[in-house]
């Protein structure tokens, strides 16, 4: 069974497809309908059949306007008509239900309210004149006329009844039409304040990505053609073009990796959609990636040590998992210096994996807050003068919270950091 806002949204439809005003009309319909549903029975009680038959035409007239506009998109007409036929018929209501001894006054402020309600602005002025003369005119056609609008209660209780359910009936019906329009309202406003929030967002992740472009992948790329520029255009030593070759290996595998992660958090940032998780093997799924790093860390005589338990498991997304490990072992290596250590491990228990990757560092303190898995801009120079962008952290928090995990770091007081890595080791049990 659908709860109240739910139910709501149904019967008026959703924003992405009436706009407010439309809403609005929808609404106005179904509690029109509803009280022309009450109203039917009432007045066979009170002995006002004919009453009763007109608000009967009434309902099938409203359902018939709802059907149009709801399911049809044809709410201009239908709002027209409604208009015309709902004020027509409360003219037809003033001869038959004892005129200005009857309730009908009522109705014809009911009547400005809901089309105010539900026109547009520019049509205000005229539905409000056109409402206040039509009863002026019908009291003065009663005082000229008087046999015209026949007394047609029975008797003196059945008119207080009848006048003092139609009292009721229109405060209810008036405050459900301002419960409807300050709801409408404030369902406007918060999404309206959500959308501006997400473009503000959005503006600031487009500046981040022309800052990554302009600053972070252009001093790469210049040092890369400025190693070629000294390749071609110098006679130079067997030994300098071996370190030049090798400095032009670090930056073209350092530019590399940053184009990555650019490339994959702007997809996920413009995409915004769910990636599809399943159970992997850490071990399967880590081992050609781990060798590759192993090289890259040989390169800097650095040891890259890897105990990844046969059995641990994670569940999550491939893609995301290996850019995590990624994003950390080359953390790693950028930041330790030559002959050092690297190990990587994964364990499993309690429904958990846990992935640490643990560092020898530079050989001097390190100093760090929650703030690098922040995105930032400016980040240090590794310890053969790499560099990059301060993305790489910022996706690994960024998505081990995505795949329901956390992330966090130890810094040792002499030298090195530990990043830990808990992420579920099973999928949802049901």
């Amino acid at each position: 069974m659908p709860d109240f806002p739910e139910l709501f949204q149904r019967i008026s439809g959703a924003p992405r497809d009436f706009p407010l005003t439309v809403r609005i009309f929808h609404s106005v319909l179904a509690i029109c309908m509803a009280a022309l549903i009450y109203n039917i029975p009432l007045n066979i009680v009170v002995g006002l059949p004919s009453i009763a038959l007109a608000s009967v035409i009434s309902f099938l007239l409203a359902f018939t306007l709802y059907y149009l506009s709801r399911y049809r998109h044809k709410t201009t007409i239908a709002r027209l008509v409604f208009c015309i036929t709902g004020t027509g018929l409360f003219v037809i209501n003033y001869f038959l239900n004892s005129g200005i001894d009857g309730p009908t006054g009522y109705f014809f402020v009911l009547i400005m309210v809901v089309v105010v309600a539900v026109s547009p602005v520019s049509e205000y002025w005229y539905w409000i004149i056109s409402n206040i003369i039509l009863l002026i005119g019908l009291h003065i056609i009663q005082y000229v006329h008087p046999e015209w609008v026949p007394y047609t209660y029975p008797a003196k209780g059945e008119r207080y009844i009848d006048i003092l359910s139609a009292y009721i009936t229109v405060v209810l019906v008036v405050l459900a039409c301002f419960y409807i329009i300050r709801k409408n309202y404030e369902s406007e406003r918060i999404e309206a304040g959500q959308n501006a929030a997400k473009l503000i967002q959005l503006d600031a992740e487009k500046n981040k990505l022309f800052s990554i472009i302009s600053h972070d992948l252009r001093s790469p790329l210049a040092h890369i053609q400025n190693y070629l520029e000294m390749l071609t255009e110098y006679e130079l030593s067997d030994q300098e073009r071996k370190d030049i070759k090798s400095q032009l290996l670090l930056s073209t595998r350092g530019t590399l990796d940053m184009v990555n992660n650019v490339l994959y958090w702007s997809k996920s940032q413009l995409d915004g959609r769910e990636q599809l998780s399943e159970t992997l093997n850490v071990a399967a799924l880590l081992k050609q990636q781990v060798e590759l790093f192993r090289n890259i860390a040989a390169g800097k005589q650095i040891d890259l040590e890897s105990i990844l338990m046969p059995e641990a498991t994670i569940w999550g997304n491939a893609d995301i998992v290996r850019l995590i490990v990624r994003n950390l072992l080359n953390n790693a290596i950028k930041f330790t210096a030559a002959g050092g250590r690297i190990r990587i491990s994964a364990t499993s228990s309690k429904g958990i994996c846990l992935l640490i990757v643990k560092d020898s560092g530079n050989g001097s303190p390190v100093k760090l807050n929650e703030e690098i898995f922040q995105f930032n801009t400016s980040t240090a120079t590794g310890t053969a003068n790499e560099t990059g962008v301060g993305l790489g952290l910022a996706l690994c928090h960024e998505y081990t919270t995505q795949l329901g995990g956390r992330i966090w770091f130890t810094a040792d007081p002499i030298s090195g950091v530990t990043f830990f890595v808990e992420l579920p080791a099973a999928g949802p049990q049901f």
